[in-house]
């Protein structure tokens, strides 16, 4: 009997791409496709139903509350066809499955493998290749450059996908299966892109590798991450934003998944296959003019796109259309024989610099090496580093990395803000963490104290970061009598004494809070002005954010936000202009309520609103809202109110 391999992806507004990803993956071997469709704002359901009738797919209209990967996965994995499959696997819709092993089948994978319980394949990151448009071309053959294998250059660059036998899992999960506590190395074979045991640190958990642990021999994810600017920005940068991520990914992200470093055409060996495949889905009934009607939807959204945010340099559109590879790369130098010509950049805007690609240079680099800008340092210790960059006397913005860039491996890392700043001719000095030790280093606390002097130097300083580095902000601020501080769900301390409550961040808690800037609300008495951003709604926050008192505290309520203040800032197109105005002295609490306004139409804020409403008993309100929003052709925001709503009520 015929082995049975199951492919299932979740998929939301990303219809020009569908043909191309259903044809590959028929072609090298999946006999079961499960889709899941969460939205059809560029038409995507009427191809995805063309090609179920064509017997290509089955389409799954994913309904429910909840992200819409994990609804899509719960109910596949009921499935039948999914439990009675032999091996099952998990892609989004950007992600191909590039075997290298034999005919590059997926039966010639597990051939390579012997079959295992499980392959965890390890991503390899595509960037634009250059392209800023969007083109109906097949993704496989159009981006043809990537991140390097084995040379960190950003976080996510190890993350894995993963094949699996069903009986092996307990769910399904975006990267890998979970699977039951009780399973020993020994009684479980899991194997990399090499065919290599990973068996013990896959069972412990976690979806990614490491460099020496990836790979990529027998086959790796394809994952065309950005699939153009243009395709980004309406993905992700539009309001509301149309693609696949439960958090849409910004404008930094762009600049930090781009990677167009090494050329890897190897999936193109299916190339002839794929163009016979995709022309023959087309013959089918209705699949040909499905596909023309999704492209053509797409084009118009893209064109209404350009329209509402237009030509200013600003707009997050004009950022990654335009000066993307001004930041990140000139030219592309090809190591293969066959390589096309260099791709080059659009002109970098006056007073920046471009860095070329193979450097693996953070912008700040660059500018010290090349730009005007030429004056400044960069100091390295066990835990951290500051970068400082030299542009006026005027102005020093002070700047904390967060949590979440602690453990970022790349060269070309960036400075908390430094992009921004750099654009506004500000001086900067980025503190850069490589523990999550919540800056609780007595050599960072000896650096610091160095620069009293130095602080001095400068008219204006504004101090800030955001949880983590929004307890150093304030911590520090003291050093520089007189600053401002802007302070994103600041953590006044991780004192178990002090705050007993605070169950999160188990690593800040273990470091030593005693000594000196152990209670950030006792170092932030001499600046000017401390502003406070928080959810008033959210717990823990609002505790931290009322340890902070004084005539120079200012608390501003983000409501909705959870722990994200800042990052709902970015969403809402503001967290520009509050720095801004931090800058320039004028901020205030009711010139941040007037700009937090802006907040009423993003979705963002909409359903924190209702979830507030529904969870405090006032469903009817809610769906007073949901109305609303029907009226005003806010549908898909409607329809989820109302879900919510509904359950709520039963």
């Amino acid at each position: 009997m015929s082995k049975r391999f199951a492919l299932i992806a979740a998929t939301r507004n990303e219809g020009p791409f569908l043909l191309e990803w259903v044809a590959y993956h028929r072609l090298i071997g999946f006999t079961d496709i499960h889709v899941f469709s969460d939205d059809d704002t560029d038409g995507n359901r009427a191809l995805l139903s063309a090609l179920a009738d064509a017997g290509a797919i089955t389409y799954h209209v994913n309904t429910g509350t909840g992200g819409h990967r994990n609804r899509a996965y719960d109910q596949a994995f009921q499935l039948a066809e999914v439990q009675a499959a032999d091996y099952v696997m998990a892609l989004d819709t950007d992600e191909f499955l590039n075997i290298h092993a034999g005919d590059g089948t997926v039966k010639a994978l597990l051939s390579a493998t012997r079959e295992p319980d499980a392959i965890s394949l390890t991503w390899r990151l595509f960037g634009h290749s250059g392209h800023t448009d969007y083109a109906d071309t097949p993704v496989t053959g159009r981006f043809v450059l990537a991140a390097p294998e084995a040379v960190p250059v950003c976080m996510q660059q190890f993350a894995v996908k993963t094949l699996f036998r069903p009986k092996l899992a307990t769910s399904i999960g975006p990267h890998r299966p979970s699977v039951s506590p009780d399973l020993t190395e020994r009684a479980v074979r899991w194997v990399n892109g090499a065919g290599k045991s990973i068996s013990a640190p896959l069972l412990a958990g976690g979806w990614k590798l490491t460099a020496a642990t990836a790979g990529y021999d027998l086959a790796q994810i394809n994952h065309y991450i950005i699939r153009s600017s243009a395709i980004f920005a309406l993905q992700n940068l539009s309001d509301p934003a149309l693609g696949s991520e439960p958090s849409p990914f910004s404008v930094a992200d762009f600049f930090g998944l781009n990677h167009n470093h090494v050329r890897d055409t190897s999936i193109l060996r299916h190339s002839d296959g794929l163009t016979s495949e995709i022309a023959r889905l087309r013959a089918a009934p209705d699949v040909a003019q499905a596909h023309v009607d999704t492209v053509a939807k797409t084009q118009r959204l893209l064109a209404d796109l350009l329209n509402r945010q237009g030509t200013d340099t600003d707009t997050p559109l004009a950022q990654v259309m335009d000066a993307d590879a001004a930041r990140k790369l000139v030219r592309i130098q090809q190591s293969t024989s066959d390589a096309s010509a260099p791709v080059t950049a659009p002109t970098a805007p006056e007073g920046s610099v471009v860095a070329e690609s193979d450097d693996l240079a953070p912008s700040w680099l660059a500018d010290l090496r090349r730009s005007t800008h030429r004056r400044g340092w960069y100091d390295s210790h066990d835990n951290f580093a500051a970068q400082f960059t030299y542009r006026t006397r005027d102005t020093l913005v002070v700047s904390f990395d967060n949590l979440s860039s602690v453990k970022d491996p790349s060269l070309a890392r960036e400075t908390w803000g430094y992009p921004f700043y750099a654009k506004e001719g500000w001086s900067h000095m980025g503190i850069m963490a490589f523990e999550k030790n919540w800056y609780r280093d007595e050599a960072l606390f000896d650096f610091m104290e160095r620069k009293l002097a130095f602080f001095t130097q400068f008219k204006h300083i504004v101090m800030t970061g955001t949880s983590m580095g929004a307890y150093a902000a304030t911590a520090f601020a003291d050093l520089a009598p007189g600053c401002t501080v802007l302070a994103y769900s600041p953590q006044a301390t991780l004192d178990t004494n002090r705050v007993p409550w605070e169950e999160r961040f188990g690593i800040g808690r273990k470091r030593d809070w005693s000594g000196r800037y152990a209670f950030a609300p006792d170092h932030c008495r001499a600046a000017k002005d401390v502003f406070v951003i928080y959810d008033p709604y959210f717990a823990p926050d609002k505790q931290h954010a009322l340890l902070y008192q004084g005539k120079n505290v200012h608390h501003l309520k983000s409501w909705y936000t959870s722990h994200k203040s800042a990052l709902f800032m970015r969403r809402a197109d503001i967290l520009k202009d509050l720095m801004r105005e931090a800058m320039a002295g004028t901020l205030t609490q009711a010139r941040f309520y007037e700009m937090y306004r802006q907040r009423r139409e993003l979705p963002w804020y909409i359903n924190g609103l209702a979830d507030h409403l529904i969870g405090r008993g006032h469903r009817q309100l809610a769906l007073q809202m949901a109305d609303h929003l029907g009226k005003t052709e806010r549908m898909g925001l409607a329809q989820s109110i109302r879900t919510r709503a509904s359950s709520s009520h039963c």
